[in-house]
């Protein structure tokens, strides 16, 4: 072979007919196992277009067809090697009118399903009654697994289902177009065809399949149908990092492939050649506690290296500055770059308070799969919507909003207005535009009787029905766009808090827009790439690796996430989510720092946080603090903001005994950490219990005042007595670190 394999490896490329199942660990190789078994079953005398490899992603595809062109030549061009949905067009394209599929079919987007769909809802007089996107996400469901949409008794059907499905695949057949599910099930059904079938379940030889873990039950059943003549069948998948359950993705297709192939043969990669030991050791201990899993123990040559990081901050903005400053000090003194370091948090809404603490060390974010928190669509929406009660003139914030959520205000109406937005809005539109000038009226009254920022940044979201189209959505699209509105919400509550009396509507908006990232980032083609701290969501983190990665957010409630979610089981959703966590810690090399916040505001609401239940599986000797116990604490309320009646807190199930406090203590005990730099530091030594002096019980979240500086609010506390620390953020000098004793408090 051309390159090394280690045993395992080996044994799984030199396999020769029959079923294959490669369980392979994170960062263990899989790509270079399956490509150098693909080269060497042509070199065995298998034809290339008798080779099907199937993955999830046409990035994956391309390298994959990159590297066995510079294994094979030209003879890699005649491999089938896609996506499932390229392999299926393919396949359509050349027999698809064998089941009246023209082969002139077009494939449509979101884009056009969003179209079709909203077009259809209007036709029926229910486009205020459901949203074209839920209803999308219901059709999906049930086609992820072979499901017609209106068959009731399975559960994805109601009303609405019923009414426009059938229309939707009409005007789908009538135009000769597919959506990707389609792709999918209508190649099933062209393998059952009694002439086509046969051939195509002959027509490879090899079929191999990556990222198994990730196959829907319809995927399940076209690779077994591919592959069911020469059961040359090899997949290649880790069912510990199975991580898409809202997207269909069923780990269990991994032991069905066992029940339905018994002569498998098993090859477990555990030979990892990502992450040093400490990290692995940790990973192994929070995936070991799943039971529906392949037991695999990853280890690495690589030796023992730096034990975790655990870090627990008075509130989330403590939690961002100590990231930003550990970060800092990482490129500052160890010469890291700032492309080697990753924050991974488990929701899209936990970026805001990081990007801005970044920036506030002058460091550049990139956003990793995404945007920026304030360029996400749904918070400009209700920025727009704050722009428009402080002026009524506005037209770009007038434009944006009048239809969104959705309210059947046509173009034309728009064209009509729009030269009269510039006066305010007139007698004339009052009357068009009806509903939405009483909702715009309403929230200036709200302004105007004296509510604060947050009260009415949720009146917004509440009275233009935003968050009730998002809580029918119910995708896991939805449910992240929530958490953005509710980090607004927190945005604003912070700004009431630090402006009080002098705080207004005009004030939230100019911070927004100078706390907006763009000065901070690097222009194109000026090697940019090279100075941002990446920062992304876990899911989107699947597969890529860093040397320092921090992962921030580690709270019950919030990682795990203890949502409800439809179709799945609570203990079902809690080993998904410990997939998930194990996903996360994998992601780093070298080093590995684990954070979270004792108290987290929520739509308002400052909660008490308890430290994740995954912290108490990660063996005392990973981290580099000793843990001690404590007692769970009640939620607290702030007393501002008006957050909706039966908004799900983010505590502890009352069912379940609390979990020991990683390093943690109640919300009225602070740390109490001894430090030898002037400055907070990375690296943390062990708590020392003493006297409970005034400045030890100064901590996160006390407002205080020093006499150069003026008032201000702790976000973090280290020290103790006459030597402790306060890291201060001061309205109009920003973050400041000062001892305790030259503070009084509030």
């Amino acid at each position: 072979m051309r390159v090394s394999l280690n045993q395992a490896q080996r044994q799984a490329v030199e396999h020769g007919d029959g079923p294959l199942l490669v369980l392979s660990g994170a960062g263990t190789g899989k790509t270079r196992v399956l490509v150098q078994r693909i080269a060497l079953l042509v070199e065995r005398g298998v034809a290339p277009w008798e080779i099907l490899a199937v993955t999830f992603t046409n990035k994956a595809a391309q390298e994959m067809r990159a590297r066995l062109a510079e294994l094979l030549g030209e003879r890699a061009k005649a491999m089938w090697i896609g996506t499932f949905h390229a392999t299926c067009a393919r396949l359509l394209r050349r027999w698809g009118e064998a089941i009246d599929v023209p082969r002139d079919f077009h494939i449509v987007d979101d884009d056009d399903q969003m179209k079709i769909v909203g077009q259809l809802l209007k036709d029926e007089g229910l486009a205020d009654s459901i949203s074209p996107r839920t209803l999308l996400s219901r059709f999906d469901r049930a086609k992820n697994r072979g499901v017609d949409p209106t068959t009731e008794r399975l559960g994805f059907s109601d009303e609405y289902v019923q009414a426009i499905y059938p229309k939707y695949a009409a005007r789908l057949r009538k135009e000769h177009a597919l959506d990707f599910n389609d792709l999918l099930l209508q190649t099933l059904r062209l393998l059952e065809h009694p002439e086509v079938g046969p051939r195509l379940a002959t027509q490879f030889r090899h079929v191999l399949v990556d990222e198994f873990q990730d196959t829907n039950r319809v995927q399940y059943r076209l690779v077994t149908a591919l592959g069911g003549a020469s059961r040359n069948i090899t997949v290649v998948g880790d069912d510990d990092q199975s991580i898409y359950g809202w997207r269909g993705a069923e780990p269990r297709n991994m032991f069905d492939f066992e029940r339905d192939f018994p002569e498998v043969v098993v090859i477990r990669l555990e030979q990892n050649y990502r992450s040093t030991q400490m990290i692995l050791d940790a990973a192994n201990a929070v995936i070991g506690k799943n039971r529906e899993r392949h037991v695999k123990h990853l280890w690495t040559d690589r030796g023992g290296g730096e034990p975790l990081v655990w870090h627990e901050a008075g509130d989330e903005r403590g939690e961002a500055w100590f990231v930003a400053d550990a970060i800092r000090k990482l490129i500052d003194h160890e010469g890291i770059s700032p492309r080697d370091v990753a924050i991974l948090y488990r929701t899209h809404g936990q970026s805001r308070a990081l990007e801005e603490q970044l920036l506030r060390f002058g460091l550049a974010a990139e956003i990793v799969g995404g945007v920026g928190f304030y360029e996400r669509k749904e918070v400009k929406d209700v920025l727009a919507y704050l722009r428009l009660v402080l002026n009524p003139a506005s037209d770009m914030s007038f434009e944006r909003v009048v239809n969104t959520p959705p309210r059947r205000i046509g173009e034309a109406t728009v064209e009509k207005l729009r030269q009269r937005a510039r006066a305010g809005l007139t007698p004339a539109a009052r009357k068009t535009l009806g509903a939405f000038v009483e909702l715009i009226d309403g929230l200036a009254a709200v302004a105007a009787a004296g509510a604060s920022v947050a009260e009415l940044v949720i009146q917004v979201v509440e009275r233009s029905t935003y968050r009730q189209v998002l809580e029918a959505e119910d995708t896991e699209e939805s449910r992240q766009r929530l958490g953005n509105l509710a980090e607004l919400v927190t945005v604003a509550a912070d700004y009431d808090d630090e402006a009080g009396a002098d705080g207004t509507v005009a004030g939230f908006l100019e911070r927004i827009a100078l706390a907006s990232p763009s000065d901070g980032q690097l222009g194109a083609g000026d090697g940019a790439e090279q100075h941002r701290v990446r920062m992304t969501t876990i899911h989107a983190a699947k597969g890529l690796e860093f040397p320092v990665v921090f992962l921030c957010g580690l709270e019950d409630g919030l990682f795990p996430s203890l949502r409800e979610r439809e179709g799945q089981d609570e203990d079902a959703q809690l080993e998904e989510e410990r997939r998930l966590a194990y996903v996360a810690l994998t992601r780093a090399m070298d080093r590995l720092v684990l954070t979270a916040a004792r108290t987290r505001r929520t739509w308002g609401e400052i909660r008490v946080q308890t430290p994740s239940r995954f912290l108490d599986d990660i063996p005392a000797a990973c981290l580099a603090r000793p843990r001690r116990g404590a007692t769970p604490v009640a939620a607290v309320s702030s007393g501002g903001g008006w957050p909706r009646a039966g908004a799900p807190a983010m505590a502890r199930r009352p069912d379940r005994p609390a979990p020991r406090r990683s390093l943690g203590t109640t919300y009225d005990e602070h740390d109490q950490r001894s430090h030898d730099d002037d400055e907070p530091s990375f690296d943390l030594d062990g708590d020392r219990g003493t006297a409970r002096l005034r400045e030890d019980r100064i901590g996160a979240g006390a407002r205080v005042r020093h006499v150069q500086f003026g008032a201000g609010r702790v976000v973090d506390a280290q020290g103790q007595g006459k030597d402790r620390k306060l890291v201060i953020e001061f309205p109009d000098v920003g973050y400041k670190t000062v001892l305790a004793r030259f503070v009084t408090t509030d």
